[in-house]
């Protein structure tokens, strides 16, 4: 009898187990709870349900408390679930720096062009710039050295990039020496000063300019009107179109210390192939200041497709000072070149302007075959150049040691125009220039280096006998890494 006691009570034992291990695994809603054997013996069959059971069940007649409680129906106490580990929160993002806006970072070439080298041949000029780009801020030194006559220039510049205008702040230091081919003794000229540059550009293609600047004038001659002077001024300029031509750049703000390359053609215009720049200075006898004029300059570049590879590069300059003072009384004649013998006092020192704010005939960015000395100057200047560019060989690679000769144009060159210190100057035939040449420019690649190399020869075709006419070559050498 114990024995079939003891039997019946593990088979229910394991019956309870085996349900217990399967009920998490029947779907919902969850079977109702078994029953144990000491509340109901198994082999009772259940009750008959009803045949339309109410939607809420009644609730069953509490077991007597003598007996152990049936366990809570699962959707009472559902299973405690283990809580879902919180999301890992989002990487941390480091603010970028400002970016630089389209128009803004367009005033400067992202490549590094450490160092900077250009050459200028037959003046020996060399022209090295170190920058750096740290963030919004340019750093800037350049040094300008001319072997043949020892002329020396030293810029630093500071320029902030903003996205709605930049500014630039330089200080300068420049000796010049006279020419060796001349016959003058002059000791040297010495412009030194500072200057504030701010620029706000609209949208890619148009910009404004606003520049402040004061020029100390030493010179070596202590008998000139204009020795131990400042020409402190203002100048508001208007640019559209490229913004990489360094002619266009010096109309509407810093003047020295740029590139002055010969010919056009490696250049941006821009999309509607047209550059325009146009600026007023005004000079004040303000602070230290001893001058007093207004000058205005503008230029205008057009490119014209010839057919689907060569092209016309066009230049249209012209400037004029619209007040000016005349020295009184006049400074009077005396030797200038020390070799005992008075000379006549140049026109251009009967006003009260610095010489360097003289317009210039002749020179890389003029006339080709016109010397750019004191004789080819006025207050009046209108010139007009065209360079005819067709290709010898594009888009090759030819080897030579460790250059490669990338691409070749030869150029047909033809320029005119006239200066003077009147209106009227520029229209008498008797003082029109006229100057024709030849050339090419080409690019070549070394290692990390791309080299422009531009060679022209020019001669004048007209000209008055008091202007001097150059030896005829221009070269310039320029790189970019």
């Amino acid at each position: 009898m114990m024995k079939t006691i003891f039997a019946a009570l593990l088979t229910a034992i394991l019956a309870s187990a085996v349900l217990a291990q399967t009920a998490p695994q029947t779907p919902p809603p969850p079977p109702p709870p078994p029953e144990t054997d000491t509340q109901k013996p198994p082999e009772k069959p259940p009750e008959k349900p009803p045949e339309n059971p109410p939607a809420n069940p009644p609730q069953t007649t509490p077991p007597d408390t003598t007996q152990q409680p049936a366990p809570t129906p699962p959707q009472e106490t559902p299973q405690q679930t283990p809580a879902p580990p919180p999301p890992p929160p989002p990487p941390t993002v480091t603010p970028a720096p400002t970016v630089l806006s389209d128009a803004a970072s367009g005033a400067y070439q992202r490549r590094e062009s450490l160092p900077s080298v250009n050459l200028y041949l037959p003046e020996g000029q060399a022209s090295v710039r170190l920058r750096k780009l740290i963030k919004n801020v340019l750093f800037e030194s350049q040094i300008d050295y001319e072997f043949v006559n020892g002329d020396i220039s030293t810029f630093l510049r500071y320029k902030y990039y903003a996205r709605s205008y930049t500014y630039r702040i330089g200080v300068f230091d420049s000796i010049n020496f006279p020419d060796i081919t001349s016959s003058s003794k002059k000791e040297f000229e010495r412009v030194r000063g500072g200057l504030l540059l701010l620029g706000f550009p609209r949208d890619y293609n148009n910009r404004y300019f606003f520049l402040l600047q004061n020029d100390r004038l030493t010179f070596g001659d202590i008998n000139r009107p204009d020795n131990r002077k400042n020409n402190i001024y203002v100048k508001a300029g208007y640019q559209y179109g490229t913004q990489f031509d360094e002619r266009m750049n010096a109309i509407v703000g810093e003047q020295r210390g740029r590139l002055t390359p010969v010919l056009t053609a490696f250049r941006e215009i821009g999309p509607q192939k047209t550059g325009l720049a146009a600026a007023i200075t005004q000079s004040g006898a303000v602070w230290t200041g001893d001058y007093t004029y207004t000058k205005f300059e503008a230029e205008g570049l057009r490119r014209f497709d010839v057919s689907s590879t060569s092209f016309v590069f066009s230049r249209l300059h012209v400037g004029a000072f619209l007040a000016r003072n005349e020295i009184n009384p006049v400074p009077a004649p005396r030797d200038r070149d020390g070799d005992g013998i008075v000379d006549p006092t140049p026109q251009w020192e009967l006003f009260n302007i610095p010489q360097y704010e003289f317009f210039r005939l002749g020179g890389r960015e003029a006339l080709k075959s016109i010397k750019s000395n004191d004789d080819s100057l006025g207050t009046h200047e209108l010139h007009l150049t065209n360079e005819y560019f067709f290709p010898i060989f594009r888009n090759r690679d030819y080897r030579i040691g460790s250059l490669y000769w990338n691409t070749l144009y030869g150029i047909g060159y033809v320029g005119a125009g006239s200066v003077g210190f009147k209106v009227n100057d520029l229209v008498k035939s008797n003082r029109i220039v006229v100057d024709g040449g030849i050339g090419t420019e080409s690019a070549i690649s070394f290692r990390d280096w791309d080299i422009y190399l531009s060679v022209i020869y020019a001669k004048a075709l007209r000209k008055p006998g008091e202007i001097d006419e150059g030896n005829g070559f221009r070269f310039s050498i320029r790189t970019v890494r």
